[in-house]
């Protein structure tokens, strides 16, 4: 009972308990209220409703419309290749390894649907699939780069043949890597001489390693099929005829036709004496007469006609849309208008904009002092006849000029107030000597007070000999090469004026924020600069482009004869390619701009790629010979970026060149012409065509400190006269752990100079000045090369 009655005596209510009131905050000052919140902003608590919020009903209706059009792209592609009235599917087949055979690839194919048809080394031929009522295009391919890059271009099906005996090769590999780069349709890989290794075992590890290697480029592959095996060879024809191909995009969004046939007719009237004259299926957008279609290796054309054509065995004059089957079904002649386009890669003259060109460039003996973002600086003359003007002004009433001279700074002893951080050689206020007995300063004799500011500032300065000076300038420089501190670091030797060298070189404040003048005139400027196109809306212009290419032309599906102005040497030449096609070009398209592609590295090219490098670019069919500028990747405010003297392994940069245009997400490779034949430099795709975009090319020079007073340095080996110091007096410095700071003042004739900094700095940092140049990027030609 004695504890019951102790345990009630311990109870309390909750209704009892207190609890304190939270502080209010009304009553709080505003420097709390402020210190307390740090800025912060309080989030609404009210979420923003969207404008259009869809039911039920909406969402199911919308879901719907989807399924539709996908159901009619599906139905579409069924009527393109359905039946013998289809269009045949091309495939592809591509030899990996040295010691496999294309063509025995496709007998063994045609053998297990009873076919004996011929099938050449090289080359395009049709054979027909009674079996599965469809028509296959197959392409031979010879272990020849841009064969291969060609047909896997305008492939349906690409296979790709693997040897039991051999592995890939670095051609092989290159081949593989270049394909995957510029986009690939749906891909098979079988393998041959399976059944000349001894044990089932071998084989069926033999089969995993080829399965682990081609998924590693393709990972929606799930088997490597065997050559050797009938059955298999079967499975293959039956996904060929039946799988329908998954396209590439940037090809599929124009029209191409493969060559079945093509010849040179000189009887067709042509300011250039005859037509080439192509036949083959329109494939992907319709075929529009008004645009020039390009042939790869050649260039670009203008189409003179197009007409039907009739195939000995079928009909293939048949379009897929139903309302243009009307108007392009049975004979035709689709002629140009009066909107062809023109060969010219240019503006005309007479079209040149004028507007923002008024800012002229200063030549380097008409500017009076460094440019510092678009301004320029006076020379120390005129800046001390301003000073002198300034003087005159504040002398007071009464005082002479000469007594004026007496009258100090008013803020002459802030910069170096007591209250400032100490000094980097531990608090103590005398001056640091960083070259012990090279010194170059004789003090005072020091009191128990220490050195004063004003015996800081007076010091007297005497220069070293020639043969000292260059003495340690050597040993500064090889201590320097041991640790580049800086990727743009350059060394000015002591006989060449900087301003002479660096005359069109200016500094900027800060690189993505400050202002740069596009259009001013500069005599670097490439020839007919102002005569390449200009989009003021990139992305506007492309979408409208890329459906107007659906709206006029021959329907796909159409067999057509395509008559090309193009002169009889491309007859001649073509004959001698395994592979011949044609790819329309979009509106535009032939127009030289400045042209931005990113650009990744291949991780298996080991050489390094420096700027302006001589390479091959290749976008979607086309190839040209470049010297691109790397640039950083990424946004900035003012449009300003940093050139790079290399693409750097890891990184995507922005190479820029002058180079016709192109519209849609399309590929690009840079390949690089080698003595082991053609390699694959790095890949990417199109970014845009602006002209505004400029390359700023920085060149940094490096100084050392000689002695450290708190925030006030005095630095040598980044000039090496007064002169120069004058100059490049109005460019910030900065260091590399983050100070900055500004040019005081010049001490001595061999290049030394105050600096004063935005806080102390250690003896082991390096002090550097940067200046920028823009550099021009250069034009592209067509490359005609034969690997």
């Amino acid at each position: 009972m004695k504890d019951i009655e102790k345990m009630m005596a311990h109870h309390h209510r909750s209704s009892l308990k207190k609890n304190h009131k939270v502080f209010k905050t009304k009553h709080t000052s505003k420097s709390a209220i402020k210190a307390k919140t740090k800025g912060k902003v309080e989030k609404s608590t009210q979420q923003r409703k969207p404008k259009h919020s869809a039911n039920k009903l909406e969402r199911r209706n919308k879901a719907k419309q989807i399924m539709l059009s996908k159901k009619e792209d599906i139905e579409l592609s069924k009527k393109f290749f359905d039946g013998r009235r289809g269009a045949p599917r091309i495939v592809a087949v591509i030899p990996l390894c040295p010691d496999v055979d294309a063509a025995e690839v496709v007998r063994n194919l045609n053998k297990s649907v009873d076919s004996d048809i011929d099938v050449p080394y090289n080359g395009v031929f049709t054979t027909s699939v009674d079996r599965f009522r469809q028509k296959i295009q197959y392409i031979v391919s010879p272990r020849h780069f841009t064969s291969i890059i060609d047909a896997a271009q305008v492939a349906d099906f690409v296979v790709f043949v693997l040897s039991a005996k051999q592995e890939v090769d670095h051609f092989g590999e290159t081949c593989l890597r270049s394909v995957v780069a510029q986009g690939v349709s749906t891909v098979y890989s079988v393998v041959q001489h399976l059944t000349e290794v001894e044990s089932t075992k071998m084989q069926t590890e033999l089969r995993k390693s080829l399965l682990s290697y081609m998924t590693h480029f393709f990972a929606e592959q799930e088997k490597i099929y065997d050559m050797d095996n009938q059955q298999e060879c079967l499975n293959v024809i039956r996904s060929l005829c039946q799988q329908f191909p998954k396209g590439i995009q940037w090809r599929d969004s124009r029209a191409y036709v493969l060559a079945e046939r093509a010849w040179y007719d000189k009887s067709a009237e042509s300011n250039i004496g005859g037509t080439l004259v192509v036949e083959g299926i329109v494939r992907g957008q319709k075929l529009n007469p008004d645009r020039l279609v390009h042939i790869p290796g050649f260039g670009d054309f203008q189409i003179d006609k197009i007409c039907a054509a009739v195939d000995s065995a079928h009909d293939y004059s048949m379009a897929i849309d139903g309302d243009a089957t009307s108007q392009f079904a049975g004979n035709f002649t689709a002629l140009p208008t009066v909107d062809q386009d023109e060969l010219d890669e240019y503006a005309p003259e007479e079209e040149l904009p004028e507007a923002g060109l008024e800012n002229d460039y200063e030549e380097p003996e008409m500017q009076r002092g460094v440019r510092l973002d678009d301004h320029f600086y006076l020379s120390d003359d005129e800046e001390q006849e301003a000073r002198t003007l300034k003087d005159k002004n504040r002398i007071p009433k009464g005082m002479s000029e000469y007594q004026a001279r007496w009258i100090t700074e008013e803020n002459s002893d802030d910069e170096y107030d007591d209250g400032d951080v100490a000094s980097s050689n531990g608090g103590d206020d005398q001056m640091m000597d960083l070259d012990g007995d090279d010194a170059l300063s004789v003090a005072p004799p020091a009191t128990e007070y220490g050195v004063t500011e004003m015996d800081a500032q007076s010091e007297m300065f005497v220069d070293l000999s020639a043969e000292e000076e260059a003495r340690q300038l050597k040993e500064y420089r090889e201590r320097e090469k041991e640790d580049t501190e800086f990727p743009d670091e350059v060394e000015l030797p002591p006989e060449i004026s900087a301003k002479e060298r660096f005359a069109r070189y200016r500094g900027l404040r800060n690189l993505r924020t400050s202002e740069w003048d596009v259009e001013e005139k500069d005599s670097r400027t490439p020839e007919d600069w102002s005569r390449l196109s200009r989009f003021q809306n990139f992305r506007a212009t492309r979408n409208r482009v890329l459906q107007e290419a659906k709206a006029n032309g021959v329907p796909a599906g159409t067999r057509v004869l395509v008559y090309i102005r193009a002169p009889e040497e491309v007859m001649r030449a073509a004959s001698n390619k395994s592979l011949f096609s044609i790819f329309a070009l979009l509106r535009y398209e032939h127009k030289k701009v400045v042209l931005n592609v990113s650009a990744t590295p291949n991780t298996e090219y080991e050489e390094p790629i420096p700027t302006k490098d001589a390479l091959i670019l290749q976008v979607g069919a086309r190839r040209y010979n470049v010297n691109p500028l790397f640039s950083e990747s990424g946004t900035t405010p003012n449009n300003v970026y940093k050139l790079e003297q290399f693409l750097h392994q890891g990184r995507t940069a922005v190479a820029t060149m002058i180079a016709p245009v192109s519209f849609g997400n399309t590929p690009i490779l840079f390949l690089k012409e080698t003595g082991k034949g053609i390699e694959l430099v790095a890949s990417g795709s199109v970014e845009d065509a602006d002209h505004r975009r400029v390359l700023a090319k920085r060149m940094i020079l490096t100084g050392y400190p000689y002695k450290i007073h708190r925030r006030l340095v005095t630095l040598r080996y980044m000039f090496f006269n007064a002169e120069d110091i004058a100059w490049f007096k109005a460019v910030p410095l900065f260091t590399k752990m983050g100070r900055s700071g500004y040019i005081k003042e010049s001490i001595g004739t061999h290049g030394y100079f105050k600096a004063t900094f935005n806080g102390p700095i250690n003896a082991q940092d390096t002090v550097a000045m940067a200046l920028y140049k823009r550099v021009w990027p250069r034009r592209s030609e067509l490359w005609t090369g034969a690997y």
